[in-house]
């Protein structure tokens, strides 16, 4: 009899866990939206706070639009059209959640950055919004001799939760950009490493409708076929997948359903191994304490530069090493999160994502 019990609450299980799907909600990422630019000095001091907030928190997306606050080398059609969003007047540092109006002191979704306490409180409204749109981390493969970007992007959703206005941006998005900053804390900056950048859509800026497939689950698919520019670094970019609800005479009726990230364009190469010249492996990684860096024996013999930077730029570890090519880095001191970890040789810069747990 107890056996019998054991396996009927075990079934019992079962179907709650069957029964939590077929509800169809699903973990929602959330997409945070920052406005900045190189002429704007607060924004590194804002970009920091950023990345304090998530770095405890799991299931964001952070990416940034150069715009708001002048214009500059990274400024695009698209970050100049995301200003609309402010609902009025523009600014920077500044910060969106999902697009949605959940500061109701402000006109519209566009809020400013404040500190990590609102910055969590925020992300913890966002996170508790119910989805009935599932977006899978977008699959695409990249031939770096042609430059070009295939695969699909894809997802599904619960029963009734789309419509006509449903649809599905793809952005670009590079790291590890070196240009100018203003900094009213740390002084300007000549070589600022910009990250999150929306460079691209590979869909129309504002989505593609969407098809949605009802026989099979609710799914939808899109197909990938895009060129990359020839002056976006491949190994540094990454694509993010959004889909939302467009109302082009609201923005306050413009929530994000769900979003998903894939992995750097380089995935095929070998855990650590970087292109353009540059041979960089991390090991462990993730870490914690320490993290070890080894290099090519020729690159072993020069003197090399290895930096570890947060998400909003700023150096937090600065190196120089030569004659070895293994060299061990204590990161005790860095909070649980995702880093990168750049490598400057004389054959070339080389740049890897680091978790720290």
């Amino acid at each position: 009899m107890k056996k019998q019990l054991l396996t009927l609450f075990a079934l019992l299980s079962l179907l709650t866990a069957f029964a939590q799907d077929d509800n169809q909600t699903f973990t929602r990422k959330v997409l945070v939206e920052q406005f900045t630019g190189a002429a704007c000095g607060w924004c590194p001091s804002g970009a920091d706070r950023i990345a304090s907030a998530i770095a405890s928190n799991s299931n964001v997306i952070w990416v940034k639009h150069h715009a708001g606050y002048g214009t500059d080398f990274l400024t695009n059609d698209i970050a100049n059209a995301m200003t609309r969003f402010y609902g009025g007047s523009t600014y920077a540092p500044a910060v969106m959640f999902d697009r949605t109006h959940f500061n109701t002191s402000q006109p519209a979704p566009v809020m400013s950055i404040g500190q990590v306490s609102d910055i969590r409180g925020y992300l913890s409204q966002a996170k508790a919004v119910a989805t009935t749109c599932k977006v899978y981390p977008p699959e695409v493969s990249y031939n770096p001799d042609t430059r070009h970007l295939s695969g699909t992007v894809g997802g599904r959703f619960g029963d009734n939760s789309y419509d006509e206005n449903t649809r599905l941006i793809v952005f670009v998005i590079e790291d590890s950009l070196i240009g100018p900053q203003n900094d009213y804390n740390n002084g300007n900056h000549t070589a600022f490493v910009h990250m999150g950048t929306v460079r691209a859509a590979i869909t129309d800026m504002w989505g593609d409708p969407i098809t949605v497939d009802a026989a099979n689950d609710n799914s939808f698919s899109y197909t990938v076929d895009y060129t990359l520019p020839a002056d976006y670094v491949y190994h540094n970019c990454r694509i993010v997948a959004i889909v939302w609800h467009y109302d082009p005479s609201d923005v306050n009726n413009c929530p994000v359903l769900n979003a998903a990230q894939g992995d750097y364009l380089d995935r095929s190469l070998g855990i650590g191994e970087v292109a353009d010249g540059c041979s960089l492996r991390l090991f462990p990684n993730p870490a914690h304490g320490v993290v070890t860096v080894e290099l090519s024996a020729e690159q072993a013999a020069s003197v090399c530069q290895i930096d570890i930077l947060d998400l909003s730029g700023r150096n937090l570890l600065s190196q120089s090493v030569s004659g070895a090519a293994t060299h061990t880095l204590g990161i005790g001191h860095l909070s649980a999160g995702v880093y990168l970890l750049r490598v400057t040789t004389p054959t070339g810069i080389a740049t890897r994502q680091l978790l720290v747990r």
